[in-house]
């Protein structure tokens, strides 16, 4: 069946659902006979149409060649944002991911072009078939922001579950949740194509990259120029076979005993499984209803699994001075019986000075690549391959760092868009080259350009841009933007060496297993924004953190509600006759046994939008500055966070003080209970806990434009901030 053909049958699938209607609002009839000549004729676009507003202003055909963004009908399928007929009713039925790429594959088989035709567009720079991971986003997440249209890069991140993976059709993209399940993480898998690209350096006004960086215009990047795909409708004269091969390892097991002496383990043990692991770490997504290049990592039943060695639970001397980035809570005795350090007072000195036998455990998180092979190419053309990233799971998936860092720098109420623990940081703005050491060695230290992000080559400027009051959809992305950036050890991946260049990426620079990234980084106020989530107010108040994305109660898992972390916040508890605060103390924390134990849940802090993100980190900068805090930790550290709540009307503490100030409160409403911390000491009755006295507690209410304070006992009055 040729691509035609399946465009029809696809069109004739859809047709019921509300998409005839839609598309005959532009002019479009997806049941006419015959279906090519109408896909190529001239149509009037209604933009004032719900999803239509940020399609390309100079696009006016269903099918436009090689112009995927100026393609009526690729844009309607592949938009996360249409999803309502011309009457604006819900639309019925929504088009399968390997749908859209028959669509993607059509846009380019009508351009009829040839290897030669590309030579000529490539104007003698160099050409090679190259494999990128992309996405089709709106306006506001593209390389030039004008309009919708396709983002490229050659990193892919995918992120380790517990569930196979779920398709949101009317999303157009993959969900984490598992409905059923609150400690359920589904797999999140990236889309791998090939295109021969040409090689050119940065040049924002074409293709990008996004976010240009200093010295881009004297680096080379890899730009898509056509989209390669099985059969004889590709490439004029040729009948093209092409297949991904994908190579991923995760080595961080042999790296901690290559870093470290007398573990026990040398080679050539070390560089066998368990401690290098390259199999059953992905596969490739079936393609009938998932599209060919769907890469999917292995879901298992548990985030981190005990490691073992000719049948036996592996184990390990643990080394001194491994700053918390190497589980060693569990160990073993010479007659093999386990004990577990969290049960043991001062296991944090236990850890750091090791010496004792401990059991070694895993995850499934890699680093890799994908590389395309074509027969009918490869004597013509050089491969290039695609970094490929499985990283940890992501706690805000509808979140973003590229648009919070893009926030945070045209905020004019922060003083200062740093304000995390760490600066803030896109992947995609990083220009280091990919793991030198992976197989095949495949990447070059020149080649620094890899997790940019790149557009298809602009042949003329939008006209216009969408409204700036047009909201986009918030989603999950496969891209770097959505990751973090490198500082030692990132979130998805680490940067080699640690210190000194030139730098790589690399998967083992990370903790192992990342479980004890994850602690650290959260307990740090989320050390890495958009990713991380922020457990400073869980624990008791330690060095300068404080709180910069509050959680709420319930997100934390007070009062009976299921935290993200399974662990226990603050508590008011009365103690000599006076109220103080519980904690359990972070010493004895331990996220693998958490991960273990299957306790780790993304089902609320899943759902918060980049909106509501961006709301919360103002909002609590906001009470910090009416408390004197300031922007100094040491100051903020004196005020921890005891409870954060969303309001909801009706509320009759909210009623009582908009009475007694004097002011009404609008949108969203934030509530705060914050104290100002006294001595704290650890109880002689257990010493997991840790005690903190309170000299004064502050209540307060913050919506977008204005707050409400109360002062221990004192009415609520209205708080004083300059906006």
């Amino acid at each position: 069946m040729d691509l035609l053909q399946q465009i029809t049958g696809l069109c004739s699938r859809l047709a019921p659902g509300g998409w005839r209607s839609l598309l005959l609002a532009h002019g479009l009839d997806i049941t006419a006979v015959p279906l090519g000549a109408e896909l190529i004729k001239p149509l009037t676009i209604d933009r004032r149409l719900r999803g239509f507003e940020d399609f390309a202003s100079t696009g006016n055909r269903a099918i436009e060649p090689a112009q995927p963004a100026y393609s009526l009908l690729y844009h309607a399928l592949a938009s996360p944002e249409v999803t309502h007929d011309e009457a604006g009713q819900p639309l019925r039925l929504f088009p399968t991911p390997a749908e859209i790429e028959t669509v993607l594959d059509f846009v380019y088989a009508a351009s009829r072009t040839s290897l030669e035709r590309l030579r000529k567009q490539a104007e003698g720079r160099p050409l090679a078939v190259v494999v990128f991971a992309s996405e089709y986003r709106n306006a506001a997440q593209t390389v030039h922001g004008e309009h919708a249209d396709l983002c490229f890069s050659r990193t892919g991140i995918a992120r380790v579950g517990t569930a196979v993976c779920r398709y949101d059709a009317q999303l157009r993209c993959f969900l984490p949740f598992v409905d059923d399940d609150p400690f359920g993480i589904r797999i999140m898998p990236v889309r791998y194509s090939a295109y021969i690209a040409m090689q050119h350096t940065g040049d924002p006004e074409s293709f990008g990259p996004m976010d240009a960086q200093s010295g881009d215009t004297e680096l080379d990047f890899w730009v898509p120029l056509h989209k390669l795909f099985n059969g004889s409708q590709c490439l004029v004269g040729m009948d093209l076979t092409l297949d991904l091969d994908n190579h991923q390892i995760n080595e961080k097991l042999r790296h901690i005993h290559l870093r470290h002496s007398g573990t026990g383990w040398q080679e050539p043990q070390i560089s066998q499984p368990p401690f290098v692991v390259t199999e059953n770490l992905a596969h490739w997504a079936t393609p009938e209803d998932l599209g060919q290049g769907l890469l999917l990592p292995k879901a298992t039943p548990r985030l981190v699994e005990a490691a073992s060695h000719e049948g036996q639970p592996l184990s390990f001397r643990m080394p001194a001075g491994t700053a918390g980035m190497v589980h060693g809570r569990h160990t073993l005795d010479e007659e093999g019986r386990f004990e577990d350090l969290n049960d043991r007072e001062g296991v944090a000195e236990l850890v750091k000075q090791g010496g004792y036998r401990a059991l070694q455990y895993h995850d499934n998180t890699a680093d890799g690549w994908v590389r395309a092979r074509c027969p009918a190419l490869q004597k013509f053309l050089p491969s290039i391959a695609a970094y490929s990233v499985i990283g940890a799971p992501d706690f805000f998936p509808l979140c973003n760092q590229r648009q919070l860092m893009r926030w945070a720098n045209a905020q004019p109420t922060l003083p200062d868009p740093n304000i995390w623990h760490a600066r803030l940081e896109a992947l995609s703005n990083v220009r280091y080259s990919a793991n030198p050491s992976l197989k095949d060695q495949l990447f070059s230290a020149q080649d620094r350009g890899v997790t940019a992000i790149v557009a298809l080559p602009r042949r003329t400027k939008s006209k216009s841009s969408p409204s700036k009051n047009h909201t986009s959809v918030d989603r999950p992305s496969s891209l770097p933007d959505a990751a973090a950036g490198i500082f030692g050890p990132g979130w998805e991946v680490g940067r080699y060496p640690p210190m000194g260049g030139p730098f790589s990426l690399s998967g083992y620079q990370m903790a192992s297993p990342f479980t004890e990234d994850v602690r650290i980084c959260a307990a740090l106020g989320s050390y890495w924004p958009g990713v991380a989530p922020d457990s400073a107010r869980t624990f008791e108040p330690r060095s300068s953190l404080h709180s910069i994305i509050p959680l709420t109660d319930e997100e934390i898992g007070q009062h009976g509600a299921t935290a993200w972390d399974n662990q226990q916040g603050p508590q008011l508890i009365s103690h000599e006759g006076r109220t103080i605060v519980r904690y359990r103390a972070y010493e004895y924390t331990d996220y693998t046994q958490v991960a273990l134990d299957g306790r780790f849940s993304l089902q609320l802090t899943g759902r918060i939008t980049q909106r509501q993100y961006h709301d919360r980190v103002l909002s609590m900068h906001r009470v910090y500055n009416v408390l004197e805090a300031g922007t100094d930790p040491a100051r903020r550290n004196n005020w921890p966070l005891l409870s954060f709540r969303l309001i909801q009307r009706p509320d009759a503490e909210l009623d009582t003080a908009e009475q007694q100030a004097g002011l009404t409160l609008n949108g969203w409403i934030h509530r705060y209970h914050v104290y100002k911390r006294g001595s704290s000491w650890t109880p002689k009755t257990d010493f997991k806990l840790r005690y903190v006295d309170i000299e004064r507690q502050v209540n307060l209410l913050v919506s977008e434009r204005a707050m409400l304070v109360k002062y221990g006992d004192r009415p609520w009055q209205i708080a004083l901030e300059a906006l």
